[in-house]
């Protein structure tokens, strides 16, 4: 029984037309409903337009092959099957070598805290050794500068069978499970969910974390609904319960899979909330050539889930949060206002990628991680008045426009000032009934200086606005 092996889920990545899909065919035993690609616009195309999943047994493993699209456009498909995995296949056809998208696939992963990986050489029937010996060189060129923990190389034609148990071998050797939060609420991202003649809903995911068992009731998220686990079964064999681990269909009745979509979530009713703002300890992509700026618009990947967001810097001074206008440093603070609610938690993993940009461009801008959720998004920014000096006089000098009438003037009585050539200063008094104020600077000047003060206005910031 396959319960009673260990699962591990690997990803399946590489360029369109590399051999992803022929080696998920060398290498499994068992094709879920998703497997191997159904999508009409795949079978038409010859590509894989979705993320497919196939099984088999290694040792005292139980092995889910990931296989994420390699086409351009999809590279978001690719980030939804990162946030599931332990270890990645990286495939790199020996006739064609890499293309943009392979540094666009190892980005995601290294993003996405992904720390072992194999790259695949494919395809050697095609190519002649000197060849082959060329792309590895390559890739362990561009490997180099990346802090992958562990990388194997290994050379394969899914076409003959060359190497395929030795890759066997390499990852029976190397990919171990990331550690499995089990003593938690249950949480699983839905990546399928179908209609089946006389059951009912089934959602397919893997168990991010928590158990669950037939008969237990789970919560379906953004949406709210609920419904009771009538069976489950993992690649056709039906079982009692899962756990953070397990690649599963949950057949639920009580759901209608028609409003069920890629990236909601099953989980123990109430554990988990909705959000459409986040903060971000940010990391920018040093391969992305340009700068992350207040109010960029990209695609923020939320664990499985991509929205149009946001982005907002800020520095913390004390307890305010100052907004900047572009991220500085390695690792910021970054306020990511999104266009809808998604589910989110801290510690979660969020992936920015500017999707406006062609695929032959780095796209991927940064990465981050979930620091906190507020209850509203309030940051500051500053707001600055500006004066003149129009009289120097022996103590002091007079000073027009931070206020229009009396009132408003003493209200900035005491407040700090500068002048635009640096000085700083303490507005005094108020002078007449015209809003004009006296100050007191620490160094000459003179008629016809501005004078700015500078205060923070808080405000609520959310998408768009």
């Amino acid at each position: 029984m396959m319960e009673h092996l260990i699962p591990i889920h690997v990803g399946l990545m590489g360029h369109i037309d590399h051999g992803k899909t022929q080696l998920a065919r060398a290498l499994s035993q068992k094709v879920s409903t998703a497997g191997l690609d159904k999508h009409p616009q795949s079978q038409q195309r010859g590509i894989t337009i979705d993320l497919g999943f196939t099984m088999f047994v290694l040792g005292k493993y139980v092995v889910t092959l990931v296989d994420s699209p390699g086409h351009a456009d999809l590279i978001r498909s690719v980030v939804a099957g990162a946030g599931i995995i332990d270890a990645a296949l990286v495939v790199v056809a020996a006739d064609e070598g890499p293309k943009v998208q392979t540094g666009e696939h190892l980005i995601v992963l290294q993003s996405m805290d992904v720390e072992t990986i194999i790259i695949v050489v494919s395809k050697i029937d095609l190519a002649d050794e000197k060849r082959q010996a060329s792309v590895e060189s390559t890739m362990r060129s561009i490997i180099a500068d990346l802090s992958f923990k562990r990388v194997e190389y290994v050379r394969v034609s899914a076409l003959t069978g060359a190497g395929i148990d030795r890759l066997r071998d390499v990852m029976a050797r190397t990919v171990t499970p990331r550690p499995r939060i089990r003593d938690a609420p249950f949480l699983m991202p839905v990546d399928h969910a179908f209609s089946v003649k006389g059951h009912g809903t089934v959602a397919t995911g893997t168990v991010l974390r928590g158990e669950a068992k037939v008969g237990d009731s789970l919560e379906l998220m953004p949406q709210g609904q609920k419904g009771k686990i009538r069976s489950i079964q993992t690649f056709s064999e039906p079982r009692e319960n899962t756990s953070a681990g397990d690649r599963v269909g949950l057949n639920i009745p009580d759901l209608e899979s028609a409003t069920i979509s890629r990236g909601n979530y099953l989980c123990q009713p109430g554990s988990v909330r909705t959000t459409t703002s986040a903060i971000l300890q940010t990391k920018p992509n040093p391969l992305y050539r340009g700068r992350l700026t207040k109010g960029m618009v990209v695609s923020a990947t939320i664990g499985m889930p991509s929205v149009t967001a946001e982005l907002v810097p800020f520095r913390t001074e004390g307890t305010t949060r100052v907004v900047e206008d572009r991220v500085e440093g390695p690792m910021s603070q970054t306020a990511v206002l999104l266009q809808r609610e998604v589910v989110a938690e801290t510690g979660m993993r969020v992936l920015l990628m500017r999707t406006d940009l062609p695929p032959t461009q780095m796209r991927i801008i940064g990465s981050g991680e979930i620091v906190e959720i507020p209850d509203k998004m309030m940051l500051s920014r500053k707001h600055v008045r500006s004066g003149r000096i129009t009289r120097v006089r022996s103590a002091d000098v007079l000073v027009k426009g931070l206020a229009s009438r009396k009132e408003t003037a003493e209200a900035l009585v005491g407040s700090s000032v500068r002048t635009s050539t640096g000085r700083g200063g303490l507005l005094a008094q108020t002078f007449g009934t015209r809003g004009v104020l006296s100050a007191q600077f620490d160094g000459p000047v003179k008629v016809g200086d501005m004078v700015m003060y500078e205060t923070m206005v808080e405000e609520e910031y959310k998408f768009g606005h």
